[in-house]
């Protein structure tokens, strides 16, 4: 079936009410050629100049749709090298002009249920039973779950959660790879825990985040609301520390030392969740690895005095282009993007 131009311009320009939004989403969701079409005109409206959004601030109650399809079955499988044959949660990204890799998300209605996504559609296969869960976000993606228990789960670019089927009566017990902000629902008498490589984070019920990606070797956790355990996951190391809100600890997995510290503004180690990236005097080469993650790009450098070069910036802007002239513009140098890689270079006169 056929959707009116005018409705999918009001989708790409985010001027949608939630009716319209539903429209699309049903829309896109019926057929493959539906969502083909949406990839065409996508790339016409970027092309046409319409990628920068008037608005620079990100408001998640705007701009992250609903989900509307609830999955109903209770046996999906997950396993860590391959995919069986399973229900794909597939998302499309907004952001750039080409189509990022699709992000598959798999889950169990009984332990998660998706309170939001970015864009999406669904295409259902026959599920198998699984062993454990896994939600994740490809680079470009960011988007949430609910666990069971009411935890909400808020998951960064290149990041995943992995759930146990079933929860252990005692506790409850998730495993995280990148970064993640948790909303833990209340329990006293069964502790959440969040494990990560090196790590264990342990709490009753409070707002936190969690950051290890891959080939970090420190391992943060920030606390904005209520009481958290941070320690390694060396059983024969004692190195445990309490944080409270406003307070982060970070792991460093060489020494496996723990150090922990104030922070007067919580919001700049929590600005991801609400779309936008804050740097304070961090190196370019640093700043690179986030832009990757958050836009799905390559970004090299062609000296390594730019990769060394130190960024304060606050880049809200949704558009890429619109942060690639923030920066250039802060640190006077040049950029070039093709496709998805964006260079970095000295201008003609400092070269």
């Amino acid at each position: 079936s056929e959707l009116n131009t005018t409705l999918l311009a009001k989708f790409l320009a985010e001027e949608c009410d939630n009716s319209e939004k539903q429209l699309v989403s049903e829309w896109l969701s019926k057929s493959s050629k539906n969502r083909e079409t949406m990839k065409e005109f996508e790339k016409l409206w970027e092309a046409s100049g319409h990628s920068d959004f008037s608005e620079d601030v990100f408001d998640s109650n705007l701009e992250w749709v609903v989900l509307q399809h609830r999955i109903e079955d209770e046996t999906l499988n997950f396993n860590k090298k391959s995919v069986n044959r399973s229900t794909w949660l597939s998302l499309y990204n907004p952001i750039l002009p080409t189509l990022s890799k699709v992000a598959a998300l798999f889950l169990v209605a009984a332990v998660v249920g998706l309170f939001f996504i970015d864009r999406f559609y669904v295409e259902e296969v026959q599920p198998v039973e699984p062993a454990f869960n896994e939600i994740s976000m490809d680079k470009g993606y960011r988007g949430g779950v609910t666990l069971s228990d009411g935890t909400k789960v808020y998951i960064n670019s290149d990041s995943k959660i992995i759930i146990p089927k079933v929860f252990k009566s005692n506790k409850r017990e998730v495993f995280l790879e990148g970064e993640a902000f948790f909303e833990v629902a209340k329990n006293p008498n069964k502790p959440f825990l969040i494990r990560t490589k090196g790590a264990i984070v342990e709490v009753l019920g409070t707002s936190f985040a969690v950051r290890n990606y891959p080939g970090d070797n420190i391992i943060q956790t920030v606390v904005s609301e209520g009481t958290v355990s941070f320690s390694s996951d060396n059983k024969s190391i004692n190195n445990g520390v309490i944080l409270t809100a406003g307070n982060l600890g970070r792991l460093n997995l060489d020494n496996n030392e723990i150090k922990t510290e104030h922070v007067s503004d919580i919001d700049f180690y929590l600005s991801w969740k609400d779309g936008y990236l804050t740097f304070q005097n961090e190196k370019m080469k640093e700043v690179a690895k986030q832009l990757e993650r958050k836009y799905d790009i390559e970004v090299v450098f062609d000296s390594k005095e730019i990769a060394d070069m130190k960024l304060t910036a606050e880049l809200r802007s949704r558009s890429l282009v619109r942060v690639l002239e923030t920066i250039s513009m802060s640190l006077k140098i040049d950029y070039t993007l093709l496709h998805d890689r964006v260079s970095f270079e000295l201008p003609d006169d400092l070269e």
